[in-house]
């Protein structure tokens, strides 16, 4: 027979494990409450409290339903049928509640039926999932923002080279099967062939501090023709080769023709006027021999008319010089000559001017293999440059530096400085990094110019700045191996 243990004991059991329950209903991690049959909270934990921002004597007594988002109100009445009228043991369900900043938690909740005085509670535990339901939020607007654009996103696995992307690739490139995988080499099929060559070897060239940034025809699958943008970053850890590059690709066909059309009346523009500027050119330059014996406003209009005259001049050449560029007729007379011989003959014109004080630094004997004028024509614009924005100075530094395998030459002035988010755009087309004051006359086009000529030189062109502390414009040149 089964010994029966004193009253005493019992009670004293039923208090430890009361005490046991009591703890960890309070320290679990899991927000938790005990509901009545009424849907009212009788009993909450301090995981509950931080979860709702509410304290516990403004949450005690309230309803359930009070929390509740309304589209998800008829789930807990679902809850209250089944467990206290139907007597289900347990429920599950998905529901939002409204915190006390307004801002909402989603949780998934498990509540299981207990009874305690001879009537019916329930213990629920919330688990918030709100970081994963605003993640799938997330993911649904940028998949929608993405399919309203030309855009899509894609992965490339640097391993197998296998490509994950996003619906919109399918669309840009015309495919019609929707299980048919990618990978690397279709990819650099649906190029045009030189634009194919020039992104594998980006491709190869690819590692952890590098980026994709590259612009090329596309042949859909329907046989058109378009212009893409592809723009990629590797993904993975610092220091290690990257195993795969996430990226975007957007079609850029309009922005290509709208390109093409501007070059086009550009082109056109620019061999229109320079007839009538030459001639005009030529008028002006004979008025300024005969300006001694005018009065001095006469005189004055003249010297301002010719300054006027050679800004103009500047302006078509540059315009010219572009569409050169575009075309491919710019040509290199690459001779050897000393770099600061250069430098010497295009800086003229500052220190006659006397308003700036040019100077030079380095490996001024070093000699290269170049296009002479063409180097002078980007140390001038860069010259010019620092000139133009860092007028409060006088000082303009040029220094020539040799490199394992190149001649770095540097222009360096102590103007304002320039914002580091502007620093990527400084060598577009008709880009300009201060168009606020209006005081700064010109196109945009005399860094774009210099860079294309560096390019053509196989070298490399860049800018280092810090707003207050000035600018340096660099370029190099490949020196003889």
């Amino acid at each position: 027979m089964k010994e029966q243990l004193p009253e005493t004991d019992y009670k004293n059991k039923y208090e430890e494990c009361n005490g046991r329950f009591e703890g960890v209903f309070e320290h679990t991690s899991a927000a938790s409450k005990i509901i009545n049959s009424d849907l009212e909270i009788v009993k909450v934990n301090r995981a509950l409290i931080d979860l709702l921002g509410f304290s516990e004597a403004e949450i005690v007594g309230t309803k359930i339903m009070d929390y509740a988002c309304k589209d998800v109100v008829h789930h807990w009445e679902d809850l209250q049928k089944a467990m206290w009228k139907h007597g289900q043991s347990y429920f599950k369900l998905d529901a939002c509640l409204v915190r006390k900043d307004k801002t909402l938690a989603w949780v998934h909740i498990t509540t299981v039926l207990f009874q305690q005085d001879k009537e019916n509670f329930a213990y629920t535990v919330l688990d918030d999932f709100s970081y994963q339901k605003n993640l799938e939020e997330m993911e649904k607007r940028l998949s929608m923002a993405l399919e309203n654009s030309r855009m899509a996103v894609w992965e490339l696995d640097l391993g197998d080279g296998s490509i994950v992307h996003t619906a919109g690739f399918k669309q840009l490139f015309g495919i019609q099967d929707p299980l048919k995988a990618w990978n690397r080499e279709q990819l650099l099929r649906q190029f045009v062939r030189e634009d194919a060559d020039k992104l594998r070897e980006v491709l190869a060239q690819i590692s952890s501090e590098t980026a994709i940034d590259f612009q090329g025809r596309i042949r859909t699958l329907d046989g058109v023709v378009r212009w893409v943008y592809l723009q990629g970053k590797p993904a993975g850890e610092a220091g290690h080769h990257p195993k795969k590059i996430l990226g975007t690709i957007t079609d850029i066909t309009k922005e290509k023709l709208a390109e093409r059309d501007k070059d086009d009346f550009i082109g056109i523009a620019s061999h229109e006027l320079r007839t009538p500027i030459t001639a005009l050119k030529a008028s002006l330059q004979l008025l300024d021999t005969m300006k001694q014996g005018t009065n001095s406003k006469t005189a004055s209009l003249i010297t301002q008319a010719n300054k006027s005259m050679h800004k103009i001049t500047g302006l078509i050449d540059d315009l010219l010089n572009v569409n050169n560029l575009k075309e491919g007729q710019l040509q290199l007379r690459k001779s050897h000559f000393r770099i600061g011989s250069a430098i010497d003959d295009c800086c003229m014109h500052v220190t006659a001017e006397g308003v700036f004080e040019i100077i030079r630094s380095g490996d001024l004997d070093a000699e290269v293999e170049a296009d002479s004028e063409r180097i002078q024509q980007v140390v001038i614009n860069l010259v010019n440059n620092a000139m133009k924005y860092a007028h409060g100075t006088r000082e303009i530094r040029i220094d020539a530096k040799k490199m394992e395998n190149a001649l770095q030459v540097s222009v360096t002035d102590q103007g304002p400085g320039i914002e580091k988010e502007k620093l990527p755009y400084l060598f577009n087309r008709f880009y300009r990094a201060d168009l606020s004051s209006g005081q700064y006359s010109g196109l945009g086009l005399g860094l774009y110019i210099a860079a294309e000529i560096i390019r053509r030189h196989k070298g490399q062109i860049g800018v280092d700045s810090t707003p207050g502390e000035g600018s340096t414009f660099w370029f190099t040149l490949p020196l003889d191996t």
